[in-house]
């Protein structure tokens, strides 16, 4: 079964077959490729003569069908300082609600209620979600030194029918579902300079040159079958690896010139990474995690409005401090933070 042809077969789980034009509409593949999918479901058994799912359907979608999640919340989030000094990325409020929560809800609207959250920095701010939501709570003690690589290895016991979610995405439609019928992984529409891959013809997510722009990593992705195995076997070998302690998970899944799973490419406006203090700004003026004593130290200081401080970015954090850049009027700033346990350390 190709690519199409699972589109169209999860189409039909939910709408019934009127005609090919509709099915066209619906799944946004042109009348060609519905009539040749349609004669090959029906061909290799899928459909009966009606364009009805029979039982090896039933049984192929129950073989595929989402069974648990995966949340990745253990690191630092260092591009949102100020904000990451006091809450973890996750747990930031967008319109009034947590990103983390959001995700929750709607992993819960396709049914599934298994749902393993991986924390490691300010791990208890996490320890609610286990009564509010039944969450399971699994903590990586090594998020300041290893990369959510490690984190998921740590759920690697759980990879089969499973959504990998990083926390710091707000959806603005569900991108989950009740039936998935192959593994895949989702980008954005808009190109990204610091993306690794795009997507081709065949909707293969193949390496981008050296130099060139790919399609946005949103970075949800889909695990079955196969590929699924494949993820915990290179886990398992790439943790065991030094060389890999910085490494994203996503590092699994490269194989020669490609990922070894599909694309799904998601419209921009309606999944986005939120990154940074500026990211959170843009989608809520009003949230009020922008409320930061760092924040209003630097408009006290230099008399200026707090929406005039733009450009923030992390420098390398110090051994004891976290800094970061910023411009107020065109002129650039650095703010230092000391860390925790300053004065023991250093007499300034």
């Amino acid at each position: 079964m190709n690519l199409q042809e699972a589109d169209i077969l999860k189409t039909l789980v939910t709408e019934p077959f009127i005609n090919q034009r509709v099915l066209s509409e619906i799944t946004g593949h042109s009348l060609g490729v519905v009539n040749r999918s349609l004669r090959r479901l029906t061909a290799d058994g899928y459909l009966d003569g009606h364009s009805r799912l029979t039982e090896k359907a039933r049984t192929e979608i129950e073989s595929c069908a989402p069974r648990n999640a995966i949340i990745l919340a253990a690191g630092f989030g260092m591009r949102m300082v100020p904000i990451n000094l006091s809450v973890p990325k996750a747990l930031l409020e967008v319109n009034g609600e947590k990103l983390i929560e959001r995700l929750i809800r709607q992993l819960h609207e396709v049914g599934i209620t298994d749902i393993t959250v991986v924390a490691g920095v300010m791990k208890e701010s996490f320890e609610y979600l286990i009564d509010e939501f039944g969450i399971e709570l699994l903590i990586n003690p090594d998020y300041a030194s290893r990369n959510n690589l490690h984190s998921l290895r740590l759920a690697a016991d759980r990879i089969s029918n499973t959504y990998i979610v990083p926390c710091d995405i707000r959806a603005q439609y569900n991108p989950f579902s009740r039936t998935e019928l192959y593994s895949w992984y989702m980008v954005s529409d808009k190109a990204d300079e610091d993306s690794s891959v795009r997507v081709n013809r065949k909707m293969e997510l193949a390496i981008v040159p050296e130099h060139k722009a790919g399609n946005a990593m949103i970075g949800i992705a889909y695990l079955t079958g196969e590929t699924a195995k494949s993820v915990q076997k290179k886990l398992a070998e790439y943790d065991a690896d030094s060389r890999y302690a910085g490494a994203f998970w996503e590092e699994t899944l490269y194989r020669k010139d490609r990922m070894i799973l599909q694309a799904k490419v998601a419209p921009g406006a309606d999944v986005i990474e939120i990154n940074t203090y500026e990211q959170l700004r843009e989608m809520d003026a009003g949230s009020n995690h922008l409320k930061s004593d760092a924040i209003e130290t630097i408009a006290g200081v230099l008399h200026c409005r707090e929406n005039e401080i733009r450009n923030i970015t992390v420098l390398k954090k110090g051994m004891t401090n976290r800094s970061f850049l910023f411009t107020v009027s065109e002129k650039k700033y650095i703010m230092r933070i000391p860390g925790e346990g300053t004065n023991r350390l250093i007499d300034r």
